[in-house]
């Protein structure tokens, strides 16, 4: 089984974009949204690898709920190695006045950033925009589900200046066959009939993250062999996934 991304069209489409918005137009902020499954996390980690890291330095933070305005400033803090205090003051005076001196641009990356404290999202400004000059190396990235648009429209003074705003919906059903056949053994990635393989769509909505699970069960309810897998047991399977 492969376990690389398969690149399908929407996915490639806003990791391009992504790229080309923070690393070659030098954007202070872009956004990611999509529904759990999408693919946002497989985006990141390939947009990682395409990042030179003599240029950039990413701060990934996966559960932004727990992303107090302390906490990102410490943890940023530590990262570029600043002299830490108890006084959240202090230490981002001290940040600011490194982040000025860094051959590296900062890239944070905020992930569930439908979560964020209205009090976090304001200290990612203060550090993104934190010198008048514009030299602030300091990128931010918001990725969440699809109300994250939402929940940055209530705080214009932010949402104006994000002007990426990328979406991530899934694959299209023409993908699904060759989708399959990137993850799994040429002997069991073609067992599936035209409805069955429109069945095991639309229960997963075209998101990679249900349709890799979904296929699994449906291998393994239909046992070993070659043989094409009837459309009734691909309901019944994914009706029992349903329910597990």
């Amino acid at each position: 089984m492969n376990r690389s991304s398969y690149p399908f069209h929407d996915f490639t489409r806003a990791k391009d974009n992504l790229f080309e918005a923070l690393v070659e137009s030098g954007e202070t902020y872009a956004m990611l949204t999509g529904d759990t499954g999408t693919g946002k996390t497989a985006l990141l980690r390939e947009l990682r690898t395409k990042l030179d890291r003599a240029r950039y330095r990413v701060l990934y933070f996966s559960e932004s709920k727990k992303l107090g305005a302390a906490g990102l400033v410490k943890v940023t803090g530590e990262a570029l190695r600043v002299r830490a205090s108890i006084c959240h003051s202090v230490n981002l005076d001290r940040l600011l006045r490194v982040l000025t001196e860094e051959s590296r641009t900062t890239l944070l990356w905020l992930d569930e950033a439908q979560d964020l404290p209205a009090e976090t999202l304001a200290e990612v400004r203060a550090l993104a925009e934190s010198d008048l000059e514009g030299s602030c190396r300091i990128q931010v990235l918001l990725v969440g589900l699809p109300r994250l648009r939402a929940e940055l429209q209530a705080h214009p003074y932010l949402w104006r200046r994000i002007v990426v705003r990328e979406e991530i919906t899934g694959l299209v059903i023409d993908e699904l066959q060759d989708f399959i056949s990137h993850h799994f053994k040429a002997d069991q990635s073609k067992r599936l009939c035209k409805q069955g393989q429109a069945a095991l769509f639309e229960r997963a909505a075209g998101a990679p993250g249900l349709l890799l699970p979904m296929y699994r069960t449906i291998l393994r309810r239909a046992g070993p062999g070659k043989s094409k897998i009837e459309p009734e047991l691909v309901e019944d399977a994914l009706d029992r996934w349903e329910l597990a």
